[in-house]
């Protein structure tokens, strides 16, 4: 059975107590018209059109839930009584009414006494997004991880450039100390570096010196 036949089954188990709410029901049913007598007919009626005139996707795949063409106008109609705004498209040629939006659908569900499975729809929405902000939190570590080698391995690109053409020692000491260390130590943050250095440096202080170097070994590049 399709989560949409299961949530059928579980909204047609809900219980009206009122004779209005069950014709609105029925007539919900039979997409047919229906007298308003009390608050809850709209919402009961809109029950009874989705039950035999609608569908939804399981949540844990895609958010959608629709209403066939013939039911639409009128699951419009009701939708807007409960103060749900449905989206109008087409399919196979023919205007249809549906929902997307987390919030819509979970309206929707909670107006027609399908309670727990807004629930369980926002549940998997927040889930949803968590992950994906664990996604975006992983990629910029990665991006920062990716930045971070690159501008070590330019830099010792650099100081192998002033090695190869005999300038390396015409370098201050602070400077040839660091050199080495990004030799030495090619994979480690501007803060991990910055605590090999035999004297305190500051970040900026070092990454001075890391540009100072790497202006040097310009004017040997493509020689």
């Amino acid at each position: 059975m399709s989560y949409s036949d299961e949530l059928k089954e579980r909204l047609k188990s809900v219980e009206m107590k009122k004779e209005c709410c069950r014709a609105a029901y029925s007539a919900g049913l039979a997409c047919t018209g229906y007298s308003v007598v009390c608050e809850n007919d709209a919402a009961c009626f809109l029950r009874g059109l989705f039950v035999s005139h609608g569908c939804m996707t399981d949540p844990k795949k895609q958010f959608y839930l629709s209403f066939d063409t013939r039911s639409s106008p009128v699951a419009a109609q009701a939708m807007g009584t409960c103060g749900i705004a449905p989206l109008w498209g087409t399919h196979r040629g023919k205007r249809i009414v549906y929902l997307r939006e987390t919030d819509s659908i979970s309206d929707f569900l909670t107006v027609t006494g399908a309670s727990h499975d807004a629930l369980e729809l926002l549940e998997i929405s927040v889930l949803r997004a968590m992950k994906r902000e664990a996604n975006r939190a992983s990629n910029a570590e990665f991006a920062n991880m990716d930045k971070t080698a690159t501008a070590s391995a330019n830099i010792c690109e650099a100081i192998l450039l002033l090695k190869k053409h005999r300038d390396f020692e015409k370098l201050p000491e602070p400077l040839k100390e660091t050199a080495r260390l990004r030799l030495e130590f090619p994979e480690l943050s501007l803060d991990a570096l910055r605590a090999k250095h035999s004297a305190p440096i500051s970040k900026s202080g070092l990454n001075h010196r890391l540009q100072t170097i790497a202006e040097r070994a310009e004017q040997y590049r493509n020689k």
